[in-house]
């Protein structure tokens, strides 16, 4: 078979099984190669907008561009991943966000800027699911664990690394070739995926019959209709997911306001990146691109506050995750009295920290808390509603950081992360059964009255053998009792 056509399999796991496997490398060193450049373009968006057009409201919808697309239509992009040929959808995804990020340099009007910025949105609601979809063809079986690390990495280290190298690109190229670093990565990108395994294409359901093509006359009525229905549908989606959240959480307190507080922490994290961005360039304007500097000290920080995140063990959990983000947030609102560069970048690199810690309190909390058969669909309805949020925050930054200053941003960006947590710290401090650990009392609670009862009526009768009451014996071996 060629490679082409042929999927790895092998029992057993480990990395060299996986580092054997030219598919796997192919797939990681494709994500890795896509993600730096997506980085570097996060970095020179936010910029190349604020240098020509300043602040306000339209930026912030610029900047937010991006996340649109996989909050209204991830679902759609499912389907068609998983109806085609993964491997191409993946190489098209990757072609197209190059283009688009290839022609940023040369806009000149906003709405251009913001139909590109939704088309690389829309690349990455293609690319991903198509990209994880790959993972069975390239994968040794029995390696999956290691595979999907390699992939996680892949994904992880070019949010450090993307950054980092666009400060010395820009400083030497300018802001414009930082976009064209992405179409560079994402060419090369879709060059790896070329030779991976084809995947099976999946079989149509029995007795589905193929869509006939509507007539020309009344496609336009149709498709407006068919986009007013999938619009209420994906509301109303939305609303019953909230509902379901509610009612999987309204019975832990500290599950509920760490689901409250992740919201919250989506706008602040939408200001927060306006904000740099104007920071950098009001603070730090003879420092190229000192944004992707910044990013980068929050992405070492995060990388080593989550490793470090396990000496906290026997703290209580919830005190932990105040001060997580209470001290987070104080980070920021020290930016305000800063003026030197490598005091940013340690306030940063704290900042970053703090932030991982958190987040690994609430991912074991939810854990631990939620039932396993919840879980599931806990994160499918949090995901999408933390994206709004996103993109809320995103969207009002543009407003916020031009009418309060950059320096007010700051501290509405601190006190978005610390306020929440502090209001609710009486019921996330509290350490209380957790669901699962109830439900499984509940379930053990008649398994142990049964013998406790065949106890008792084995001593009772043993009392009337022997000719004694058993209320004596009872207030006997209560006076014997300590108090």
């Amino acid at each position: 078979m060629t490679d082409d056509t042929q999927t790895t399999k092998a029992p057993g796991g480990s990395f060299a099984r996986v580092l054997r496997s030219p598919g796997a490398l192919r797939l990681v060193g494709s994500l890795f190669v896509l993600e730096t450049g997506s980085a570097m373009t996060t970095v020179g968006l936010p910029l190349l907008v604020m240098q020509r057009y300043g602040l306000g409201l339209e930026v912030g919808f610029t900047l937010a561009a991006r996340f649109l697309p996989n909050i209204l239509l991830g679902a759609l992009a499912g389907q068609i991943v998983d109806r085609n040929d993964p491997r191409r959808v993946a190489m098209l995804a990757a072609l197209g966000s190059g283009v688009a990020a290839l022609l940023f340099p040369f806009t000149t009007a906003m709405w251009q800027i913001q139909l590109l910025a939704l088309a690389i949105g829309v690349g990455y609601m293609f690319g991903f699911p198509a990209t994880m979809a790959l993972r069975p063809q390239v994968i040794p079986e029995g390696s999956e664990l290691e595979g999907n690390g390699l992939i996680v990495t892949a994904e992880r280290v070019p949010k450090l690394l993307g950054p980092a190298l666009a400060g010395p690109i820009a400083a030497a190229a300018g802001i414009g070739w930082l976009f064209c670093a992405e179409a560079a990565t994402a060419l090369a990108a879709a060059a790896l995926l070329t030779r991976l395994p084809r995947a099976a294409k999946a079989a149509a359901p029995s007795g589905e019959a193929e869509t006939p093509r509507a007539e020309s006359g009344a496609g336009r009525q149709g498709a407006v209709a068919a986009v007013s229905r999938w619009l209420a549908a994906w509301a109303r989606s939305l609303a019953t997911g909230a509902r379901d959240l509610v009612r999987m959480v309204r019975g832990d307190g500290r599950l509920s306001s760490l689901t409250v507080t992740a919201f919250t922490y989506m706008v602040a994290l939408g200001l927060g990146r306006t904000f740099l961005a104007a920071y950098s360039l009001r603070d730090f304007a003879s420092v190229p691109a000192m944004l992707g500097y910044l990013l980068a000290a929050m992405g070492l920080g995060g990388a080593l506050g989550a490793l470090g995140a396990a000496a906290f063990r026997r703290w209580n959990q919830g005190w932990v995750y105040i001060l997580g983000n209470a001290l987070e947030g104080l980070c920021w609102i020290a930016l305000l009295a800063t003026g030197q560069w490598y005091l940013a970048l340690a306030l940063l690199f704290a900042a970053g920290a703090f932030e991982s810690i958190a987040s690994v309190v609430y991912f074991a909390e939810v854990q631990k808390r939620l039932p396993a058969g919840l879980q599931g669909r806990y994160y499918a309805t949090l995901v999408p509603l933390s994206d709004v949020f996103l993109v809320a925050g995103t969207v009002l930054g543009g407003v916020l950081v031009e009418r309060a200053g950059v320096s007010w941003s700051a501290a509405l960006v601190g006190l978005a992360m610390a306020v929440p947590v502090l209001v609710l710290v009486t019921r996330l401090v509290p350490e209380r059964p957790t669901a699962a650990a109830e439900a499984e009392a509940e379930e053990r609670a008649p398994e142990a009255e049964e013998p406790r009862t065949a106890e008792k009526a084995l001593e009772a009768e043993a009392f009337r053998t022997a000719g004694k009451a058993p209320q004596a014996e009872e207030f006997r071996t209560s006076e014997k009792a300590p108090a």
